[in-house]
């Protein structure tokens, strides 16, 4: 049985408040710009109830509780009931909506509603809901609904599917019943589809016949206007408007020149070809293919296809997710690549894991197929770590592997353990901070040049057999046990440190038997190897004076020879030898002097401190055996180590500081609340200058003394923000234990970070100074970095989706420029140094008749090796040509709606640039448009445009040409 409800307020009632009007929702009507270019469209589910039910009075609650009826509610402003035809009509009023619902079901208009039994005519802009979350079908005009069957039939029919607008001539809707399981259904003739939000859009669909379900849009055919223009003509237009991730068939990536080439020599080149897998909510996989044709190819560019895969996992509730992702290449010429990434995030208690492998077979493949140069330019690098809590200790276990493009030299460090402590306070007076570490470091495949290339394997006559290619390798093992203790305030610092190494490749060096000069021989060993054990103790005393000099004395028990306490080498047969131990006292003061101004120009006051650090330490007379010397390829003759030790060592810091006053602040510079704001005129770090008396004495000449041979300095400024400026200098040619050391200042390393945007520059910071004291404070750009694009892309998965990725394109927000330029370089070597002379061109001079791009390759590999891990004898120093180079990221916008990009890096000593990627951005209200060129530094070329619908990227237009320098 079925009771009908009247919820109009009456005459004889007391008039209720009038609704609260909420705001209709958005139709083609609307006139509104509420979602802006670049802003978040709100995703929320927003009230599309139209307007709120008027209060229910106590009669009007009764019968709504009674149980067993199926209730109708309407409102309006005026109801009328024509009892012949069993009509009731609800009209609505000019700031008030007439609505009806039942079950859930409400329809509601700004016009009329007439309600015959189930059925429902409406007229004026109205709306039909279904409740449950259903989204509502508007419309302009006239509709007819059918409340048992849920359909109804409408015309200029509104649909709105977030971030989707539909509109239809004429159309039928069937509401659906999430209870019942009916999804919701609608069907039109005639409309247009469309995102944009404008009463006018930028662009559309134009419809023949319209579909819509819970979980697709299809529609035949459309043609697709920008403003009033047609652009294009589709068969049909599918969408799957289910919220989360779907299977399905992937998008494919290939540019207009990959249908209907425009030149003769245009490589085809297909991405994508593939298919995406939910598997389930925890877990997906997604497959493709990635061809170029090989018509046209070369010994460079003989085509290829790629077959690629990425599983990806996330478990939030249990702190784990990560993906699996492979990737298989073969070239036309036999050649393959096999590509393996694994990123893995877990955390459970206070024990955690991270781990980030990339391997690749073929780091030439990897860096040769590539237009991204960012990839061509990446490390191919993998780390892991785990930690956990030991009680009070913390473990630390982890390793990293590193891939060099291009190269064959592997560097890896496994495993690296760390087991620290928090202080163990184990009585009153005794405090305790063991630590552990431990750590492996190797160099595989080296590829820099040394003294031998080849071994040649000879057979028992001595006739020569073969040439074998020699594979070098180093290893390194450290092991750091510190066991610093605190007693009544003295802290004991002691710790044991063992570093085991080995060179696993021949080496000719000149040896001195027992440690003596006339001894001499030239021997090449077939590997070298070396352990070194050391013990210093040490105790640091109670500091003096610490509000003015800063006195910190400091007693130890140190080795007489800067190196390690035991050692064991090639050069003892592998028998360990000690040195002597001796007491050494030190004391030190790092006092910080200040000099107050008044103020100048924007500035309330300026303070000069100066903070110089000055250390003297002495030493009594002692010996090393010769067994030690010869174990560290020294000599007898000309050795100071025994000398007694009188040394002092200075350093100096200094910075110039300004106040810039901040509004009703009469504080001074020590920074207490209200005080101005401190910026950095000028800052500039030195580094330390020793010198030792005593050896000075002893070799007779005063220059002998001065233990330091480099020296470098590093400035900066909040004036200029952004910029860092260091330099380092090597002082003499030659020793200065030699008679022949000169004072000859040489530039070693030159290294410069200049950073502008434009919320920091020298311009705004003149500005805010002399700007009233209302301005804003000076600070920090936070959002302008260091790096330049390069450096963010320093690292790169190898295989899925993220190594699958489109050059990067950066946003552009107010402009932006990073430069970075650095000079490194070596002075000439003396006559009789042991030195490998290294020059890249000269070594792949073979290659330039036979392959150019292999031979710009060739060029390109870095020249200069690791450092020699050994500590003994007279190792060969390998010297290359200098290396200058500059990189540049600049990003600014051209006007309100164009954007630039610009990326780059320069070699002075080839003067030629390495890389180079040019953006143009166009911002369209729906669409962004790219004009991309790139030049990776393996000589790869590109050009792309593409144009992308924002809230559909896999309907695009784009145009792209990539070419594989061949050196023609």
């Amino acid at each position: 049985m079925a009771a009908l409800l009247v919820a109009v307020p009456l005459a004889a009632q007391v008039t209720p408040p009038r609704p609260v009007q909420r705001p209709p929702t958005r139709d083609s009507a609307a006139t509104s710009r509420a979602t802006r270019p670049g802003q978040p469209r709100d995703t929320s589910r927003r009230d599309t109830s139209g307007t709120q039910w008027h209060p229910a009075d106590d009669v009007m609650q009764a019968l709504l509780a009674r149980q067993g009826y199926t209730v109708t509610r309407y409102q309006g402003d005026v109801a009328a009931f024509d009892a012949t035809t069993n009509a009731f009509s609800i009209s609505a009023s000019a700031g008030q909506r007439a609505q009806v619902e039942r079950e859930g079901q409400r329809v509601d208009t700004d016009s009329l509603i007439v309600y015959r039994d189930q059925h429902v005519d409406v007229s004026g802009r109205f709306r039909m809901t279904a409740g449950g979350g259903q989204p509502p079908v508007a419309g302009v005009g006239s509709a007819t609904y059918d409340m048992s069957a849920r359909s109804g039939r409408l015309t200029n029919a509104h649909v709105i599917m977030d971030p989707w607008y539909i509109t239809s001539d004429i159309g039928k809707t069937a509401l659906g019943d999430s209870v019942r399981r009916i999804p919701t259904r609608f069907y039109g003739l005639g409309g247009t589809l469309t995102s944009c939000d404008d009463s006018l859009p930028d662009y559309h669909f134009a419809l023949k016949e319209i579909k819509r379900t819970d979980r697709t849009l299809v529609a035949r055919p459309a043609v697709m206007y920008i403003r009033d223009i047609p652009v294009m003509w589709l068969p049909f237009v599918w969408q799957d408007v289910r919220r989360g991730r779907r299977s399905g068939i992937m998008a494919p990536r290939f540019g207009v020149s990959d249908i209907v080439r425009n030149n003769p020599n245009y490589r085809r080149h297909i991405e994508n070809l593939g298919y995406y897998w939910a598997m389930n909510d925890y877990m997906d996989l997604a497959t493709w293919v990635d061809w170029r044709s090989a018509a046209g190819g070369d010994s460079l560019d003989p085509g290829w296809y790629k077959v690629g895969l990425d599983w990806k996992y996330s478990w939030k509730s249990q702190f784990l997710d990560g993906n699996i992702a492979s990737s298989y290449q073969r070239t036309g010429n036999q050649s393959d690549n096999l590509a393996v990434s694994w990123g893995h995030k877990q955390r459970f208690g206070d024990r955690s894991i991270t781990s980030s492998i990339n391997y690749v077979t073929s780091t030439q493949l990897q860096r040769q197929n590539t237009f991204n140069p960012y990839q061509a330019m990446s490390l191919i690098k993998s780390q892991f770590s785990f930690s956990d809590k030991l009680g009070p200790a913390s473990l630390q276990v982890g390793g990293t592997r590193t891939q060099y493009p291009g190269r064959d030299q592997v560097d890896q460090q496994v495993p690296n353990i760390s087991l620290t402590s928090a202080p163990l306070a184990l009585f009153s007076w005794l405090t305790w901070t063991p630590g552990f570490t431990y750590s492996e470091t190797s160099t595989l495949h080296i590829d820099t040049p040394w003294q031998f290339s080849q071994r040649f394997v000879s057979d028992s006559t001595g006739q020569l057999v073969r040439a074998d290619s020699i594979d070098r390798s180093q290893t390194t093992r450290t092991i750091n046990l510190n066991t610093p203790i605190r007693i009544f305030g003295y802290e004991f610092r002691s710790g044991v440190r063992i570093n085991d190494w080995e060179k696993n490749y021949p080496q000719e060096q000149v040896v001195f038997i027992g440690a003596d000069t006339s001894r001499r021989e030239t021997r090449v060993f077939p590997r070298t190897f070396g352990t070194e054990v050391d013990w210093n103790p040490q105790i640091a005393l109670p500091s003096l004076f610490n509000n003015r000099f800063k006195l910190a004395p400091t007693i130890s028990y140190s080795n007489v020879d800067s190196r390690p306490f035991w050692v064991r080498s090639y050069l003892s047969g592998g028998k360990f030898a000690h040195q002597t131990k001796r007491v050494s006292y030190s004391i030190g003061m790092a006092p910080t002097i200040y000099g107050l101004f008044p103020g100048v120009g924007p500035f309330s006051a300026l303070r000069h401190s100066v903070s110089p650090t000055l250390s003297y330490s002495i030493a009594p007379k002692a010996t090393v055996s010769d067994e030690y010397l010869t174990a560290v390829g020294e000599t007898r003759q000309g050795y100071l180590g025994g000398l007694p030790m009188s040394a002092i060592s200075f350093g100096l810091s200094q910075n110039i500081e300004a106040k810039v006053p901040a509004p009703a602040s009469r504080d001074s510079l020590s920074g207490v609340a209200g005080a101005g704001q401190k910026l950095k005129i000028l800052s500039m770090q030195f580094s330390s200058i020793s010198y030792d008396f005593e050896r000075a004495r002893k070799v007779g000449r005063s220059l002998a003394g001065l233990t330091t041979e480099n020296f470098g300095t590093r400035v900066s400024s909040d004036l200029l923000p952004g910029m860092d400026f260091s330099l380092d200098y090597s002082l003499f040619r030659g020793s200065t234990m030699t008679d022949t050391a000169e004072f000859d200042p040489f530039l070693t390393r030159l290294a410069s970070t200049v950073r502008f945007s434009k919320r920091e520059n020298p311009f705004t910071v003149i500005a805010r100074l002399f700007a009233p004291a209302a301005a804003p404070s000076i600070a920090r750009d936070t959002t302008a970095t260091g790096l330049s694009e390069f450096g963010r892309q320093g690292t790169l998965p190898v295989a899925g989706t993220g190594a699958r990725s489109a050059f990067n394109v950066p946003q552009v927000d107010g402009w932006q420029a990073n430069f970075n330029f650095s000079l490194a370089r070596s002075r000439k070597p003396r006559p009789g140094d042991q030195v490998i002379q290294y020059d890249p061109a000269a070594r792949c001079e073979p290659l330039r008749l036979i392959n150019q791009f292999e031979f710009e390759n060739c060029k390109a590999r870095p020249t200069e090796g690791p450092p020699p891990t050994d500590i003994y004898g007279g190792t060969p120093q390998v010297l290359g040509p200098p290396q200058m180079n500059v990189s540049g990221d600049v990003r600014f916008p051209l006007t309100k709606k164009w954007a630039a990009t610009w990326n780059s890096s320069y070699d002075f000593v080839r003067h030629q640039f390495a890389s180079q990627q040019v953006t143009l951005q166009r911002d369209m209200h729906d669409w962004r448009s790219v004009f991309m060129i790139t030049r990776a530094p393996n000589g790869n070329f590109a050009f792309s445009f593409n144009i992308a619908l924002k809230p559909e990227p896999d309907l695009k237009f784009d145009y792209s040409r990539a070419s594989v320098r061949s050196g023609r």
